[in-house]
């Protein structure tokens, strides 16, 4: 007799192997040790015990696991977090690069998902066209399924393999000296300087800075609060407009007549704008009939105002709070942001900024 919660060993008549008996959240488990030792049993007994213990799935059920199990179980978690997706045109709600893990993995059991398999798909989407960076994304995806099932208990630690990433992507931008910027703003038309100004001291991204409207300013027009749904991170943004680079936009928008609902900047031809002053800057070349472009891009806006404000002695969770950034969320989390503290880093930048461009005129 053994004592209550121990489970038990038995043998079944036909089969030379010890198969083990215990309950795991009330039902019972048979499993078979597949060894004709009592001793090997028992130890795998143990094992198992402890494993149901703390809440780890027992073989029987991850071995009727399949990808669209783990998928769906993650889709529900990405949409109650509110994070990215997409509607296609029948309507289907789903996830970038989704399309492509659910062709490759349909109907497969998990267990069968190892690092040979996960080679496999990379040479496919490879020989496709795809590039390493995306479907690097696209594993990134499907390790996250894996480790939600894990963290829900429907898997085991072991159950999640090693998975080969292929290269990511190389920064996405360039920073941009306040020299070069200075130079590249005095050849854009004159309705689109603030924008462009914007967008090099605060970071802000392409998007929402062209949704921006007379709404999200304040009365004093110090302080733009961009909202989730124009945000890539689906969280809204305040940006506090101080600093010797956005006090003049300020100073504009008050003597502007305010339209809610209405675009605060002028950006119509911003991009071609944008080409042809980095052409006549001479930091770049710009084809009028190909439009194909060289140098400096808008895209690079961002990044340089995230250095302009570190450089500033800006600490690096603020400047994240500024860029609407997320790494580092755990640290990001806890720190505490107001209003205040992201007037005094815009000044901070501001003020790093005019001083280079004074230097350097």
């Amino acid at each position: 007799m053994r004592n209550r919660g121990t489970g038990g060993l038995i043998q079944v008549k036909g089969s030379p192997f010890w198969y083990l008996i215990y309950y795991h959240n009330g039902r019972k488990v048979r499993e078979s040790s597949k060894s004709e030792s009592k001793q090997v049993a028992e130890k795998l007994l143990q094992q198992r015990l402890a494993e149901s213990g703390l809440g780890v799935a027992p073989v029987q059920d991850v071995k009727n696991i399949r990808y669209e199990h783990v998928r769906d179980a993650w889709f529900t978690e990405h949409l109650s977090q509110g994070r990215y997706v997409r509607t296609m045109a029948d309507g289907t709600v789903t996830v970038g690069g989704l399309n492509h893990l659910n062709k490759f993995f349909k109907g497969l059991l998990v267990t069968r998902i190892d690092a040979d398999l996960l080679r496999e798909f990379i040479a496919a989407r490879r020989k496709a066209g795809a590039a390493d960076p995306t479907i690097r994304r696209n594993l990134v995806m499907l390790r996250s399924m894996l480790n939600l099932a894990r963290k829900e208990g429907k898997l085991r630690l072991a159950d999640v393999p090693h998975f080969p990433m292929p290269k990511d992507s190389e920064p996405v931008g360039k920073y941009i000296q306040p020299s070069e910027f200075a130079a590249i703003s005095s050849h854009l038309p004159d309705e689109l300087k603030p924008f462009f100004s914007f967008m090099y001291h605060t970071g802000c991204r392409l998007g929402a800075a062209i949704g921006i409207t007379w709404d999200m300013v304040s009365k004093d027009c110090g302080e733009i609060k961009i909202p989730g749904a124009l945000m890539k991170a689906k969280e809204p943004l305040t940006i506090v407009l101080a600093g010797p680079g956005l006090e003049p936009l300020v100073k504009m928008f008050r003597k502007m007549f305010r339209t809610p609902g209405q675009p605060v900047f002028h950006t119509a031809y911003h991009r071609v704008a944008w080409a042809r002053a980095v052409a006549n800057a001479k930091l770049g070349t710009f084809d009028k009939k190909t439009r194909e472009r060289t140098g400096p891009r808008i895209h690079d806006c961002r990044c340089s105002a995230a250095v302009n404000l570190v450089n500033a002695g800006v600490p690096e969770d603020i400047v994240m709070k500024i860029g609407g950034w997320k790494t580092r969320a755990m640290f990001s989390r806890y720190n505490v942001l107001n209003t205040d503290r992201i007037r005094a880093a815009m000044e901070l930048g501001g003020r790093y900024v005019a001083q280079r461009m004074k230097k350097q005129a």
